[in-house]
């Protein structure tokens, strides 16, 4: 996994190199009187997690490893400190032969960003649908349910366009199970993100 993880990062830095390079042209036109570009293209590595437990010992309650998308975009009536922003992203657990649920969320909400310098705080509260690979859960009811994630972050400025992410989350689902066990596993966990931004 951590060959994995080292090999998306580097993917990660190979893509963002061009970006930074025309942002570090920019940056010799940028005054801190000129307006932070508003549209931001996240992506980056997450990891899915529950509340750590020392009494509960069932092996399916681990974290899972994933990824995370999102588009944020301006309320121009309102100014660039707020926006409307789309996450997508997936989450994974294989290291068991007999239980490798695969969760995916479609999400949408506001968010709230305070800029100061290159580096901006924000903080978001998101809506939508999750979705759970059935097959790995006879006991599962429904394989779709009701999502939402509530939470904020750090985007470190490198330049003005480009920044890298920090965030966290806590992501709460509505998956309806019979056997209690699997149900308080996949549900309520909290969600750690980070990867670069692109502003434009």
């Amino acid at each position: 996994m951590l060959r994995k993880l080292s090999f998306f990062l580097l993917i990660s830095s190979v893509l963002a190199s061009p970006c930074a390079l025309s942002a570090q042209t920019d940056e010799t036109h940028y005054t801190d009187h000129m307006p932070m570009p508003a549209w931001e293209l996240y992506g980056g590595y997450s990891l899915v997690f529950r509340p750590y437990d020392h009494s509960n010992v069932n092996p399916v309650a681990g974290a899972m490893n994933g990824w995370d998308a999102s588009l944020r975009v301006p309320l121009p009536v309102v100014g660039n400190w707020l926006g409307v922003k789309g996450d997508v992203s997936g989450a994974y657990r294989n290291d068991s032969p007999v239980f490798d649920p695969h969760v995916y969320f479609f999400l949408a909400g506001p968010q709230l960003s305070l800029h100061f310098g290159k580096s901006t705080l924000f903080a978001h509260g998101l809506v939508g649908s999750a979705h759970l690979n059935q097959n790995v859960i006879p006991s599962l009811k429904s394989g779709s349910t009701f999502a939402m994630a509530a939470g904020g972050g750090l985007d470190l400025g490198i330049s003005r366009r480009l920044v890298w992410r920090l965030t966290g989350d806590f992501y709460n689902t509505n998956f309806q199970s019979s056997d209690e066990t699997v149900q308080g596993v996949i549900n309520s966990n909290g969600r750690i993100s980070t990867g670069p931004v692109l502003r434009f």
